[in-house]
């Protein structure tokens, strides 16, 4: 979505409120239908940025938290393409952000050339904080809004619980996704909803009928196993994967089962069936670019998990993004770097 000419990146709606402008990162027409933590988590921007040439000597950026659905603090990250500038501690007060082209900026170009990097120095990356509902309080500045060449080529889609949208992550470059799309030298699409991914068929239907994703990642199951009964999830499971594969028969798409998580340390076995049924679906749907990866295969570490034993922490998110990293190679998701 464009906005004075900068590119709100995986920002679908922009809401004028009283106190500045609310982003989220689905349709209203979608994020209407879906379980209230999915509604108002739908309201973080967890990967979303704010990209743009500036034109002008600098640009101003005024934002803050809300209390609408739940005031969190967060870091806001400015980056010049791969290269990181520095961050912004953002609250329920103003922070006004201030940027101007660094002095080596033609050094940084040189080094991008030189290294076959995916963004360019010039394209000016304002990343959100992930788990704040923010506002944009002002922009000033003289802006363009990016070139095809400036971005990676490749850019993928995700969809999750918590762990996807980034939990308890520092910041918003650390989450799994995040770093995912770092290592492959790619862009992402955060469609993490924390505590509302429950597969309802309107998300289902959204995320089958988007066309600028080159390849998918989806982890299910989590955000029901506590709520939801087994057939209910079966019976959710089979629509969302169904629908999403059929909708896109030549992208490589990777359903991840629930990551370890206290039920696993405390012999219950309700989980285990959830598990078997993405497993079980994808074997079904019986296509070589229908891919099951088990949530074991991407947090290995159980030192990653933070003391409530389902959320990850920053070194769990480390490893995750690695792992998954890894593993899309294997299925021949080229590193774009």
């Amino acid at each position: 979505m464009t906005y004075k000419n900068i590119e709100f990146y995986n920002v679908e709606e922009i809401f004028e409120r009283s106190d500045g402008l609310q982003l989220s990162r689905l349709p209203e027409r979608v994020r209407e239908k879906l379980n209230e933590s999915g509604k108002t988590r739908a309201l973080m921007p967890a990967g979303c940025e704010l990209r743009f040439n500036l034109k002008s000597e600098k640009a101003k950026i005024v934002m803050k938290s809300s209390a609408e659905i739940i005031l969190r603090n967060g870091i806001c990250e400015i980056y010049f393409g791969d290269f990181f500038e520095k961050w912004y501690y953002i609250n329920e007060n103003p922070t006004v952000i201030e940027i101007c082209h660094p002095q080596n900026l033609e050094k940084l170009k040189e080094l991008r050339k030189e290294k076959k990097l995916k963004f360019d120095p010039e394209l000016i990356r304002v990343i959100l904080p992930h788990l704040v509902d923010i506002r944009i309080v002002d922009v000033e500045g003289e802006f363009e809004i990016p070139e095809k060449q400036q971005l990676p080529d490749k850019r993928f889609i995700a969809y999750g619980s918590s762990i996807t949208h980034g939990g308890f992550s520092i910041v918003p470059s650390y989450t799994y996704v995040a770093r995912t799309a770092y290592i492959l030298g790619m862009d992402a699409i955060n469609l993490g909803l924390g505590g509302g991914a429950h597969l309802e068929k309107e998300i289902a239907d959204y995320i089958a009928e988007r066309d600028d994703w080159d390849f998918g990642v989806f982890e299910l199951g989590v955000n029901m196993v506590g709520s939801f009964e087994v057939e209910e999830f079966k019976k959710r499971v089979d629509y969302f994967i169904e629908k999403i594969v059929t909708e896109n028969p030549n992208k490589n798409l990777f359903f991840i089962d629930i990551f370890p998580f206290y039920m696993d340390f405390d012999n219950q076995d309700k989980q285990k069936k959830f598990r078997e049924i993405v497993k079980n679906k994808v074997k079904e749907i019986n296509k070589k670019n229908t891919i099951h990866i088990s949530g074991f295969d991407i947090l290995k570490d159980v030192r990653g998990l933070m003391i409530d034993r389902i959320h990850p922490s920053s070194q769990g998110f480390e490893e995750m993004g690695y792992n998954l990293a890894c593993i899309l190679q294997q299925y021949g998701i080229e590193k774009e770097i």
